[in-house]
């Protein structure tokens, strides 16, 4: 692996949040005097004290989720409440795309997402989730409106910007995390933006396509060590996560390339996998019997350069080669 490969992404994706207090007045400082008051941020549940906005995690080229409740936490009735996004932000982009139960308030342009969901009553909640397409680290905002007219410059109408950083990794040829949106399927290999010739091993995830989406990401870039007795590691471990270990129906695919320097010697008939502890055989013994069998090896193939295992589980986790 390269040397100036990341490390991997802290329990296989690094936490990503974004901070900032979202209990907003209609003076548009948090807790101020006014009683007006409405929360923009993850928790549905949120009562008191401030929220805390959180992106899945990303690297550059990746997308993140963000899944936003608004809620009344007033003990009155909030008249016209409009949240608008910029579309454009910073050197990222909001997906033209709204997902969650109350995605159908917001209208998209090409240049705003502006969802309107009028009268608020005390205590209640709205829901809807936005994907950035990310770039690089930058601030990200979004502007709520409420109260009689979306008038910027009334006395109490506006809601002053909130704001919240959306950190953005590395892109590498070890290590890589995005979210895929619903319904489509997703192969995740890392890359710098180069073809990773250098790289010695190639590790990617082949995801199928959920009704939820899947938040993903693999990393290859430490050395495997302490396999089961009896086998010696081979190449790199492989960590991924999608949807925080959930599991992958019908099953999920590791690719993993060794290139003929890494394989040396080794025949690929003798190589094995061990997966959170599950020993995958080596050769004929390990081979996947029918469409759906897990804890499994697909048929490996050759090519000129090295040679490509493909490994089938129920599950994400750990993933060790080994002979």
């Amino acid at each position: 692996m390269r040397a100036t490969s990341m490390r991997r992404l802290a329990g296989g994706a690094a936490s990503l949040m974004l901070i900032g207090t979202m209990i907003l007045t209609a003076t548009g400082s948090a807790l101020a005097a006014d009683t007006r008051k409405i929360y923009l941020g993850p928790d549905p549940a949120y009562t008191t004290g401030p929220g805390t906005l959180s992106f899945t995690p990303v690297t550059t080229g990746g997308a993140s989720l963000s899944k936003l409740y608004l809620k009344n936490i007033d003990n009155q009735t909030l008249t016209h409440v409009v949240i608008t996004i910029q579309r454009t932000q910073g050197a990222n982009s909001i997906e033209g795309i709204v997902l969650g139960p109350d995605a159908g308030k917001c209208a998209v342009t090409a240049t705003a997402i502006t969802c309107d969901y009028g009268n608020l009553k005390a205590g209640a909640t709205r829901s809807f989730w936005i994907i950035v397409d990310a770039q690089a680290t930058t601030d990200v905002s979004a502007q709520i409106v409420f109260n009689e007219s979306n008038n910027p410059n009334g006395g109490n109408q506006q809601i002053d910007q909130a704001h919240a950083t959306i950190p953005v990794g590395d892109a590498t040829c070890d290590s890589a995390a995005t979210f895929v949106p619903p319904g489509l399927a997703k192969t995740l290999t890392p890359t710098n933006g180069t073809d990773c010739a250098g790289d010695g091993q190639r590790s990617g995830l082949i995801v199928p396509a959920s009704s939820d989406g899947s938040v993903i990401s693999v990393d290859d870039s430490l050395t495997a060590v302490t396999c089961p007795a009896g086998f010696s590691c081979f190449g790199n471990q492989v960590s991924a996560n999608v949807n925080n270990g959930a599991s992958v129906s019908p099953y999920l695919k590791w690719t993993i390339f060794y290139t003929n320097a890494t394989l040396g010697n080794v025949n690929p008939n003798k190589i094995a996998f061990v997966h959170d502890g599950t020993i995958i055989p080596a050769g004929n013994k390990g081979l996947c019997k029918n469409a759906t069998s897990t804890n499994c090896q697909e048929p490996f193939v050759v090519s000129a350069t090295g040679v490509t295992f493909t490994v089938r589980t129920p599950s994400n986790g750990l993933i060790k080669g080994m002979h």
